[in-house]
């Protein structure tokens, strides 16, 4: 079994918006645990994969920029 985890939000009719990948597998059943994302959980989030993946030179500003391009806010 592979566990996928993602940030999702909910569409004005009540569904969840999914990954492109996820939303081809049309018939599929999932178990669906919701856990409300706090906006300082998605910094230090960021944060730790910004070290992850050797990007440790981003600043605060960046990383929110990042943030903000990523959910369509400018």
């Amino acid at each position: 079994m592979e566990a996928k985890k993602f940030i999702s939000k909910v569409l004005p009719d009540g569904h969840l918006s999914l990954p492109e990948e996820t939303a081809k597998e049309v018939g599929k059943v999932f178990e669906v645990i919701l856990v409300p994302l706090q906006e300082a959980e998605i910094y230090s989030y960021t944060e730790a994969l910004a070290k992850e993946k050797n990007f440790s030179q981003l600043t605060e500003e960046d990383i929110e920029r990042i943030i903000h391009e990523v959910r369509g806010i400018r």
